[in-house]
Order: C-alpha cells, then structure tokens, then sequence
C-alpha cells in the first residue's frame, strides 16, 4: 500500500476498452518513490491524501487484471474532523 496525495488527473489519448470511463489520477507517494497513475473508483479530488493499493490488490479492487494501482481510501489529516459514517 502506498500513502500519497493526489497531485493532478490523467487523460489518456487511447485506453484498454476495459479501462474506459475509470477516472485515472496522478498519486505523489509520500517519502521516496515515483508518482503513481492510479484508478480512481472513489472520485477523489485534487490535493486529497489518498491510500493505494498496487499490483494484484489493485487488480482485485477494480475487477480488472490490467490494473496495477487503484485509490482504496480517502486519509483523513491529523486534527481533522472524521466524517460520520453512513449506513
């Protein structure tokens, strides 16, 4: 799993039919390591603290074999205020 924040979208020219209309997002791992494109079931939005899941987790997460990193989790600050949860 991957900690990061959500630094912009991506727009693909050309994409798998699978992968067509899945919203895509650029993630800025916190510490070390390269931005990650990530599937973005959870319509996160910019500037948002996210958590991904890469590899075969991702692939389990979205249904899909060909993707390797989706958002799982929307991480709330330090001092914020947690949102109630919804049922």
């Amino acid at each position: 799993m991957v900690l990061g924040e959500v630094v912009g979208k991506v727009w693909a020219d050309r994409i798998l039919p699978a992968l067509q209309g899945r919203r895509l997002v650029l993630v800025r791992p916190r510490g070390d390591g390269p931005d990650l494109v990530a599937v973005d079931p959870l319509n996160v939005g910019v500037g948002t603290t996210v958590l991904v899941v890469t590899d075969e987790a991702a692939a389990a997460v979205t249904g899909q074999p060909t993707v390797d990193a989706a958002v799982v989790a929307l991480v709330a600050e330090p001092g914020s205020e947690r949102p109630e949860p919804t049922t």
